[in-house]
């Protein structure tokens, strides 16, 4: 597998979320920036997709509350042990989803979150070295675990 990326070419992104608007926002919003993106509902989806094309695929952004026996949080488990190169961005809009619940590399972001915030990560991630579970935080800044406590 090379993870080195074509000159001029965005990375791929795989947008996991079962509320079609909001899908359809993510999706429109990095397709406008030039990414290419993959769309799923569901975690299950997701995991298919990923298991046919995870060398294209660089970023998953995934809402924490999915149908199905597979959430955000087991599904970044997931990747991240299957596909450790794969960056995750879970988001969610229930208070009661944290970012300690994050047990794996991943990042997160509260909804409603910013398109600039969003972009910003994901340019990021595209090229960076995993540093493990971080979150967004006001601005766009990525804030480590260990400066929340």
């Amino acid at each position: 597998m090379n993870d080195v990326k074509p000159s001029g070419r965005k990375p791929v992104i795989l947008v996991v979320e079962d509320q079609p608007d909001e899908r359809f926002l993510a999706a429109t919003l990095l397709e406008e920036t030039g990414f290419t993106v993959i769309e799923a509902e569901t975690a299950e989806k997701a995991l298919a997709i990923l298991n046919d094309r995870a060398d294209e695929v660089s970023v998953v952004f995934s809402d924490v509350r999915t149908p199905g026996p597979i959430g955000g949080f087991e599904l970044a488990r997931i990747i991240g042990v299957t596909w450790p190169r794969v960056r995750v961005l879970l988001t969610s809009g229930d208070a009661g989803d944290q970012p300690s619940d994050l047990r794996v590399s991943a990042t997160f972001i509260p909804k409603p979150w910013r398109a600039e915030d969003i972009l910003a990560w994901v340019e990021q991630a595209a090229g960076r070295p995993d540093r493990g579970p971080s979150v967004i935080g006001p601005g766009g800044k990525i804030i480590s675990r260990e400066m929340e406590t």
